[in-house]
């Protein structure tokens, strides 16, 4: 072998040599890497309050107000009554105008009876001469001038031509629309000479004597957070102070294109208010039983819903963050979501709940807070 060729070996060696202890020196150093990594980055909401690392976020928590948010609602009457005519016809007679007053069965509204009234005429007059045929037949019955089974045809010719008088005494009664109950007048929707058609609309009816209800849509998860009794606020325009409620209702279905839950809540001890007036309700929070200060509490508190992890029917589980900066993996009560927020019980007032970052941190992993 020549000595040229000698040193090139011995040349390669030495870098493969110094490649494997290049490698050697990066396998050894990773773990210093990965112990030297800084606490992973994320933003948080304190419960009952602002965050106190940077004030990166707000808290929609529960004991910053006894009150939430607030919801759109209508003020009416719980009995009320669209009134219609069964059969068509001309008006004769419109309904009084809004805000009138009447009486249990007081004319409403009337249309031409006179199709009716000859109706009834026609009927009245085959029963008298079937009523007539009838008499004679049993007369003539037992002598055998007739048979029975035509002495019992005339009589069931007469039952028919008496059910027809009652069908048409209660067509001519349905020309004339009448109050249901006492009550007043919302509105009025035909006027004298119109032709309506049967069921179109003619009146809007109210029973005063029943209570004012305030009905709102609320998103399905918050409805679910609700229960019969629970204590609302309906908020009225011009008035100063809001109305004392109580939810008597929670709807079981929910509006197919808005997502959306009815809520009935009655006013307690309200004043006159027109039915169909625009208002808003909120409703308390859940009351803690006097919890500790830092104890877990039934209170529901309102998190950023990026903060729920793993929510499945009422259990979910949120990251909190301890005394040492760790995150903590914490299951909760999980009551629904209301657009970008997420109902929840079971956190102490005070804990830093992650919200952004939470799906990349892990049990016991050292966190910061950071506004950026």
């Amino acid at each position: 072998m020549r000595r040229g060729q000698v040193i090139a070996i011995v040349a390669g060696v030495a870098t493969v040599g110094l490649v494997a202890i290049g490698a050697s020196r990066g396998q050894a150093d990773a773990p210093a890497a990965a112990a030297g990594k800084g606490p992973t980055p994320v933003r948080a909401v304190t419960i009952g309050g602002v965050d106190g690392g940077d004030g990166a976020g707000a808290a929609g928590a529960a004991g910053a107000t006894p009150w939430g948010e607030s919801f759109a609602a209508t003020i009416h009457r719980e009995r009320e009554a669209t009134l219609s005519f069964r059969l068509p016809g001309r008006l004769g007679s419109s309904p009084p105008r809004e805000g009138a007053r009447l009486g249990a069965g007081a004319v409403v509204a009337s249309i031409d009876a006179t199709p009716w009234r000859a109706a009834l005429v026609r009927a009245q007059a085959e029963e008298d001469r079937l009523s007539r045929a009838a008499a004679r037949y049993a007369t003539l019955a037992p002598d055998g001038a007739v048979s029975d089974a035509q002495a019992k045809d005339a009589r069931d010719a007469l039952a028919a031509a008496r059910a027809a008088v009652a069908a048409a005494r209660y067509d001519l009664s349905s020309a004339t629309l009448t109050m249901p109950f006492a009550g007043v007048v919302l509105s009025r929707r035909a006027e004298i000479g119109e032709t309506v058609a049967g069921g179109q609309a003619v009146a809007m009816v109210a029973d005063l004597s029943s209570p004012l209800i305030a009905t709102a849509q609320l998103p399905a998860g918050r409805a679910a957070g609700l229960r019969p009794g629970a204590a609302a606020q309906v908020l009225v325009p011009a008035m100063a102070q809001p109305l004392a409620a109580r939810v008597i209702r929670i709807g079981a279905a929910s509006d197919p294109r808005a997502g959306t839950v009815a809520v009935d809540l009655a006013l307690v001890q309200p004043p006159a208010l027109p039915s169909g007036l625009s208002a808003s309700v909120r409703f308390a929070r859940e009351a803690a039983a006097g919890p500790a200060a830092g104890a877990a509490s039934a209170t529901l508190a309102d998190i950023p819903a990026e903060a729920i992890l793993d929510a499945e029917g009422a259990r979910a589980f949120v990251y909190v963050i301890d005394r040492q900066s760790r995150a903590r993996r914490v299951e909760v009560r999980f009551a629904g979501f209301d657009d970008r927020t997420a109902r929840v019980a079971g956190l102490p007032r005070g804990a830093r709940v992650i919200t952004a970052g939470a799906g990349f941190v892990a049990e016991g992993e050292a966190v910061r807070v950071t506004g950026e």
